[in-house]
């Protein structure tokens, strides 16, 4: 399904992991709007790929963006769930819920 993803830029195919995701991870995520209610779906997205342990290079091959670009919104998403310093995981985080 990742390699489908990063061979297609087709909604269809973030559709289709979408559901497999949401058959494997039933409560993230419920769990993730319930604690952080304004996050984007972009953002959710992200929080899906970090809760699988992707890279961000891998992310980056999926989703058609830069590097720098995953790695700005990591750090932004870092904020958003209250998250600063080095003490707490972002992707310990996400895979806990």
């Amino acid at each position: 399904m990742v390699r489908d993803l990063q061979a297609s830029h087709d909604e269809h195919n973030w559709k289709e992991f979408e559901a497999h995701f949401t058959r494997v991870h039933s409560s993230f995520y419920s769990s993730l709007q319930e604690r952080f209610p304004e996050l984007s779906p972009n953002e959710r997205k992200l929080c899906a790929f970090l809760r699988l342990n992707m890279s961000t290079k891998d992310i980056s091959a999926i989703t058609q963006q830069t590097v720098n670009s995953i790695t700005v919104a990591r750090s932004r998403l870092r904020k958003k769930l209250g998250i600063e310093g080095e003490e707490t995981n972002l992707v310990d985080l996400l895979q806990s819920m």
